[in-house]
C-alpha cells in the first residue's frame, strides 16, 4: 500500500511550487517526479527509484522525492532505508507535511525503536489534534512500549532440544494434562539432502517426555498426516482428541476448516470435518479445546465479527455414537476482539484464564500475547504479557501447563534457526489459577478387565456437574483437570454394576507435583456386593445430612429406579471416638437418615433397609486422622437381586 507516493503530485503542485520559484530545475524535477509516480503505479519500482534519485541530484531539497523513496523502501521491507528517507525529507518539509511524522513513527515502532516512534507520533498528534482509531492505536502502542521496555517482566526462554527443534520450522505446541506429551506442527522446506522442495509440507509430530528429556519427535502418521498441509491444532487434556486446521480439502465447507480425530488404542482415526455451525464458508483455524471438553474456541473471519479475524466459541451439545463431539451455536467472544486480528486462543485448565494474540490492542508490534480472566461469564479487559515476552515481531501460539507455572510458544527470535518451540516460567502475575488432575482406570472388581463407563465429576458445594464422560468416550480410563478450592464428587456407573463414588477435596489446595491417580473397581450387581458412599456427609456428631450429599443421594435414587428388582441395605459406620453405645446409636440414625431421603425420592419402602454398625468394622487405622475419616462412612449393600 502506498503511504506517501499517491498523494505527492497534489502536494507538489499546491505546496512545493507555490513556495518556491518555478525555475527550469523545478520544472524538470516535477516532470521526473510525475514520470516516477507513473512507473511506480505500473509496477516498475526500479526505474521509478532511479528517477527519484536523479531528482535529488538536481535538487537535494526536493523532499517529496525522499518521501517517495521511503514509500518504495517500505514496499520491499527495507526499514532502515525507509526511516532514513523519511528523516531526510522531514528536514526540509518540517511540519508542512504532517503525515510523514506518522509514517516515520510507524516505521520506528515496527523496528522496535520505541522512544523515537513515540516522539514522532506525539508531534504528529499535536499537529493534527484529532486522530482516527488507527492513529490512536499507534500512539497508545508507542506509549505502552516505552513503558514496557522500562519495566520488563521475568522471562528466560528455554529450548527443549533437538529432539523437537530441527533445521525445519516448528510451531503450534500442544500439551496433554500431564505435560509429558507434546504435539506440534513442523514445516518441511528441504529434503533429506538439504535441498529445497517445490511444495513445503506441514505435518504433525509427537514427542513424549522421559526421565532425562524428550524422545525424538516422530510423525503423527496417516491418516492425520497427509500430502496436504495440516496445522494449528489443539490436544485434549487426556491426549485422545485432536482438533486441527485443514485447508482446501474436498470435504471443506470454507477455505480452511476444523477437523476432528481421536486416538483409539494408539491409532488416530480418519479426520472428520466438524461441519456447520463450527465451520462456515469463511476461514476457520487455530482451535482451542477447554480442559473439560465442553467449549471450543477458534479463530474465524466469518460475518458478524468485530475485525479481520475474531475469536469465537461453541459449546458441546452431544457426543455421537462413535464418540465424535458435536458443537452447537457459535458466538463471538466480543470482549476479546478488536478491529484488527485476534488470534491463537488458549483457555487454561482453570476454565477462567485465556491467552491469545492480537494486533488490535496497544502492544510492542506485530501480534502481542495477552491474557484475560473470566468473571461472571465475561472476560475482563485483556492484559499485555509485557516485554520481553512480547517484541516488535509476531508472538502467538502460547499454551500453559495445567500447573500454571510454565508456558510454551513458538518464535523466530533466533533467525539462524528459523521458527522453533520454546518454554519459559511465567511470572506470578501472569499465571492462571493452580490446577491439578485426576487420572483413573475403571475395572471389573472380579476380573480386572477395563470397563467403559459413564463418569461424572460434580462440584459438591454447588451440586453442579463439572464434567461428564459417557461410556462411548472412554475405554475404562479418564482424566480430569481439577481447579483448586473445590470439593469434588466423582461417580462411575455402568449397566449391570453397582456405581462407585469417590471424594476429591481440594478445598485446602493440593500438591501439583503429586496429582491424584486411582483405580476404580466396579462390583457386579450381586447379593452381598458393596459400594461405599464417599459423598454422603453429616454434620459433626449429628445425623443431619449436609447439602453436599445431594448429588450422591440423587445417584442412589437413580440406581434404584434403574434396577427395580434390587433390595438394598444402608449401613452406617463410625470411628472409635466416643463410647460404643454412642457410636452405634449415631450410626443407626445416620443410616436411617439416608433411607428417609431415598423415600422422599419415591423409592419403595420395602426395597430399603438400614443398619448401624458403630465402630465394629473399621477399614482404616483409628490412631490416625486419615484412618478415622475412612472409618466414618456409609455403605450401600445389595441384599437381594430380584427379577425386574
Amino acid at each position: 500500500m502506498k503511504l506517501l507516493f499517491a498523494f505527492v503530485p497534489f502536494f507538489l503542485i499546491s505546496g512545493v511550487l507555490s513556495a518556491q520559484n518555478t525555475t527550469s530545475i523545478q520544472k524538470r524535477c516535477k516532470a521526473l517526479y510525475e514520470e516516477a509516480l507513473t512507473l511506480s503505479q505500473q509496477g516498475n519500482s526500479l526505474k521509478s527509484s532511479q528517477l527519484l534519485h536523479e531528482i535529488l541530484k538536481l535538487d537535494s531539497t526536493f523532499y517529496m522525492a525522499d518521501f517517495a523513496l521511503a514509500d518504495l523502501s517500505h514496499e520491499v521491507g527495507k526499514a532502515e532505508e525507509e526511516i532514513g528517507y523519511l528523516q531526510k525529507g522531514l528536514k526540509f518539509a518540517g511540519d508542512s507535511y504532517p503525515a510523514a511524522f506518522k509514517f516515520l513513527a510507524d516505521a520506528c515502532y515496527k523496528k522496535g525503536e520505541y522512544v523515537d516512534a513515540l516522539t514522532r507520533m506525539a508531534h504528529y498528534s499535536n499537529i493534527k489534534k484529532s486522530l482516527n482509531p488507527a492513529e490512536k492505536l499507534l500512539l497508545e502502542s508507542c506509549t505502552f512500549s516505552v513503558d514496557a521496555i522500562g519495566h520488563p517482566v521475568p522471562f528466560q526462554p528455554m529450548d527443549p532440544g533437538d529432539s523437537i527443534n530441527t533445521n525445519a520450522e516448528e510451531y503450534w505446541p500442544s500439551l496433554n494434562a500431564e505435560a509429558n506429551e507434546l504435539v506440534f506442527t513442523r514445516l518441511e522446506t528441504r529434503d533429506n539432502m538439504g535441498q529445497k522442495i517445490s511444495k513445503p509440507q506441514e505435518d504433525f509430530f509427537r514427542s513424549r517426555l522421559f526421565s532425562i528429556g524428550w524422545y525424538k519427535a516422530v510423525p503423527l502418521g496417516f491418516p492425520v498426516n497427509t500430502d496436504e498441509n495440516e496445522g494449528a491444532q489443539t490436544l485434549s487434556v487426556d491426549g485422545k482428541w485432536l482438533i486441527f486446521t485443514g485447508c482446501g480439502r474436498s470435504d471443506g465447507v470454507g477455505g480452511c476448516d476444523l477437523y476432528f480425530s481421536m486416538d483409539k488404542d494408539g491409532q488416530w482415526t480418519v479426520p472428520v470435518n466438524m461441519g456447520e455451525p463450527v465451520n462456515s464458508g469463511a476461514w476457520e483455524s487455530q482451535p482451542a479445546l477447554s480442559a473439560d471438553g465442553e467449549s471450543l474456541y477458534f479463530v474465524s473471519s466469518r460475518i458478524g465479527g468485530k475485525g479481520k479475524m475474531d475469536i469465537w466459541r461453541a459449546e458441546k451439545i452431544a457426543i455421537s455414537e462413535d464418540g465424535i463431539p458435536q458443537f452447537g451455536k457459535v458466538v463471538n467472544v466480543s470482549e476479546l476482539n478488536t478491529a484488527g486480528n485476534d488470534l491463537s486462543p488458549f483457555l487454561h485448565a482453570d476454565g477462567k484464564t485465556l491467552y491469545f494474540a492480537s494486533d488490535g490492542r496497544p502492544g510492542l508490534g506485530g501480534t502481542d500475547l495477552f491474557l484475560s480472566r473470566m468473571e461472571n461469564g465475561k472476560f475482563e479487559v485483556p492484559k499485555n504479557l509485557g516485554f520481553p515476552i512480547n517484541t516488535n515481531l509476531n508472538e502467538d501460539g502460547l499454551v500453559v501447563e495445567i500447573s500454571g507455572e510454565r508456558a510454551w510458544f513458538s518464535s523466530n527470535r533466533n533467525p539462524a534457526q528459523g521458527k522453533d518451540i520454546y518454554y519459559f516460567n511465567l511470572s506470578d502475575s501472569l499465571r492462571p489459577k493452580p490446577v491439578s488432575y485426576l487420572k483413573g482406570e475403571i475395572v471389573d472388581a472380579k476380573t480386572g478387565k477395563r470397563l467403559s463407563s459413564d463418569v461424572v465429576l460434580t462440584n459438591l458445594t454447588t451440586n453442579k456437574q463439572v464434567r461428564k464422560i459417557s461410556s462411548v468416550e472412554n475405554k475404562g480410563s479418564f482424566l480430569f483437570c481439577l481447579p483448586s478450592g473445590i470439593n469434588y464428587g466423582l461417580s462411575i456407573s455402568r449397566k449391570g454394576y453397582l456405581f462407585a463414588s469417590e471424594n476429591i477435596s481440594l478445598l485446602e489446595g493440593f500438591s501439583k507435583s503429586n496429582p491424584k491417580e486411582m483405580v476404580i473397581r466396579l462390583q457386579p450387581i450381586s447379593e452381598g456386593s458393596v459400594t461405599t458412599l464417599r459423598n454422603i456427609f453429616f454434620e459433626t456428631n449429628s445425623w443431619q445430612l449436609k447439602p453436599e450429599s445431594h448429588s450422591q443421594l440423587e445417584e442412589m435414587a437413580q440406581f434404584m429406579k434403574m434396577n427395580p428388582g434390587v433390595i438394598m441395605e444402608i449401613v452406617g459406620h463410625t470411628d472409635n471416638v466416643g463410647t460404643k453405645e454412642y457410636n452405634l446409636e449415631l450410626s443407626e440414625k445416620r443410616a436411617a437418615a439416608v433411607v428417609q431421603e431415598l423415600l422422599q425420592r419415591k423409592i419403595e419402602p420395602y426395597r430399603l433397609k438400614s443398619r448401624g454398625a458403630g465402630n465394629s468394622s473399621p477399614v482404616g487405622d483409628n490412631n490416625t486422622e486419615e484412618g478415622r475419616r475412612d472409618n466414618r462412612r456409609t455403605d450401600f449393600v445389595v441384599k437381594t437381586v430380584g427379577s425386574e
